[in-house]
């Protein structure tokens, strides 16, 4: 299981955020990370993990993906993946929404306490 840290660098001689990395556009199985053939989602029809919408009709369809990747033994991988590239639809339980929010509390400048 991985710590779920996505925006430190990946390598010594990475940038942080994975802004070093090719998506892999052009072959996306070249791209893949070891973990994801072990993924709950693996044989599942990946139409359900990409829903037209957070809300509405779409709930349903939400709730299906999240309860798989609630069962998944590499759920945290698939997060931090998900957080540090960005890609659309359920990944490690969460929207594209919801890792936006985890983003921008990772990022957040803290402010020191004053005293």
């Amino acid at each position: 299981m991985s710590p779920i840290l996505p925006l430190g660098p990946d390598g010594p001689d990475e940038p942080p955020g994975g802004q070093g990395r090719s998506a892999g556009l052009d072959d996306p199985y070249r791209a893949s990370p070891g973990w994801m053939v072990r993924g709950a989602c693996r044989g599942i029809d990946p139409e359900l993990f990409f829903p037209i919408s957070v809300t509405g009709r779409s709930t349903p369809q939400i709730d299906a993906a999240k309860t798989i990747c609630g069962r998944c033994v590499v759920s945290d991988d698939c997060l931090s993946y998900a957080l540090r590239v960005m890609p659309d639809g359920i990944w490690g339980g969460t929207t594209r929404e919801e890792r936006a929010a985890v983003r921008h509390q990772l990022v957040r400048p803290r402010v020191p306490a004053e005293g």
